[in-house]
């Protein structure tokens, strides 16, 4: 399917097809289903529901996610082969990005609370105002990351590559708690 704009499908009911070239879809409902070996290349997903996804061999061919909920979803499994994705104001709590390369990912005003990026590739990676809390940050490549202004995390500097990654001095407590420093007013 091409060039095609996709409004209000419920995916829970609907097939999809094996192939999406600049496809929009809008508000449509793919929680909890198995998505597995779709090509969505080029398309933008706005205010959908993908929480709990299971997307198996899923490709990720320059793919937009806006004000999407996407509790849960494991993009581990996702095929890894060109992918390229990029989140503004999404739901990825408890999201699974281990093990993945994201060379260059930005999530824009995302909540990532509890996400795990344990072994993540993320070189150039930006959180612009995102919520970072509990997220897991371990063996990660964190190298010119842009940390300025996103929140609540904690990062242990010892346990990840941050070689130029760029933080807010606010937010430098974050650096901190990993290696058992307190920080006091």
């Amino acid at each position: 399917m091409e060039n095609q704009i996709i409004e209000k499908v419920d995916f829970t009911i609907d097939e999809l097809e094996p192939n999406y070239y600049e496809c929009t879809f809008d508000k449509c409902n793919f929680s909890g289903q198995s998505i597995g070996r779709v090509i969505f290349e080029r398309c933008t997903f706005k205010e959908c529901n993908l929480s709990l996804v299971k997307a198996s061999n899923t490709s990720w061919l320059d793919v937009l996610f806006t004000d999407c909920k996407m509790t849960g979803i494991n993009f581990t499994l996702s095929n890894r082969f060109g992918l390229s994705v990029e989140f503004r104001n999404c739901l990825l709590s408890y999201a699974l990005f281990t093990e993945m390369k994201l060379k260059g990912t930005r999530f824009t005003r995302c909540d990532l609370q509890n996400a795990d990026f344990m072994e993540t590739q993320l070189p150039e990676a930006k959180f612009t105002e995102c919520d970072l809390c509990y997220a897991s940050f371990h063996h990660t490549n964190l190298e010119k990351a842009d940390f300025s202004t996103a929140r609540n995390y904690a990062l242990n500097p010892a346990a990840n590559r941050l070689k130029k990654a760029r933080f807010s001095r606010y937010g430098l407590e974050g650096l901190l708690t990993g290696l058992g420093i307190e920080v006091v007013d």
